[in-house]
């Protein structure tokens, strides 16, 4: 028997649950199909349109992925959504590139505290590589080489949940990142480097606090750019 969802019952809370359970029992995993909708229909009693706005929601949420001939597989697209979701909010005046930088902010020094007591020696080669790099180019290689740098440390942190948020802001960053070296004066740019050099060796030795504090600092100076560079605009306006 076909049920109909009642106003208050959202088909897509059960057909999420359906699809974790199979992957908590190892039937399905990322990468691979899951449910057809026609099995989804038979299992959980529902009409085709629930199942379809279901799944819709599902891959707008970045759970699922629709491929041509392959049916809807199973993804990890989380931070791609919510990237679209921070990039919204911008547009729609409900939060700033201030607001951005301070949670982004946030998610490094928690990085950065998990990734201080077990850094990898590759994790670190790594780092140093790109600050090598960062440290002799300029413009938008050196944009680049910054966004690998953070990036890298939130990798180093080992926590998944703090990597899907930094991919949601990670672009969306690099956009005004871009936009606000072009009117950073040169002693600015130059504490940066410095900064991300004090972060790489402080992470080296193992120092919680100095390294938090060389975090601290390089975020004071971007937000002191952002918020000149708002100003700006609202004088042109």
């Amino acid at each position: 028997m076909v049920r109909k969802a009642s106003e208050n019952e959202k088909v897509y809370y059960q057909v999420i649950e359906h699809i974790t359970n199979l992957a908590k029992t190892g039937e399905i995993s990322f990468g691979s199909k899951i449910p057809s909708e026609r099995e989804l229909m038979a299992t959980l009693g529902f009409s085709r349109n629930s199942i379809r706005e279901a799944l819709r929601t599902m891959e707008n949420m970045g759970i699922i992925e629709s491929r041509q001939g392959q049916g809807n597989l199973l993804v990890n697209h989380i931070g791609e959504s919510l990237s679209g979701v921070f990039s919204m909010l911008l547009s729609m005046n409900q939060t700033n590139y201030i607001e951005i930088s301070q949670l982004r902010r946030f998610i490094e020094i928690g990085a950065y505290l998990l990734a201080v007591k077990d850094a990898k020696e590759e994790d670190m080669e790594t780092l140093s590589e790109i600050l090598e790099e960062m440290e002799n180019v300029k413009g938008e290689e050196r944009v680049k080489l910054d966004k690998r740098f953070h990036d890298q440390i939130v990798k180093m942190s080992n926590n998944h949940l703090l990597e899907i948020l930094n991919e949601a802001l990670s672009g969306i960053f690099e956009i005004f990142i871009r936009e606000m070296l072009k009117y950073m004066v040169v002693e600015d740019k130059e504490e940066l480097i410095q900064l991300h050099r004090n972060v790489y060796e402080n992470l080296k030795r193992q120092d919680v606090s100095e390294g938090i504090e060389s975090i601290r600092e390089h975020y004071n100076i971007i937000d002191k750019n952002l918020q000149m560079l708002a100003e700006s605009r609202l004088c042109v306006l």
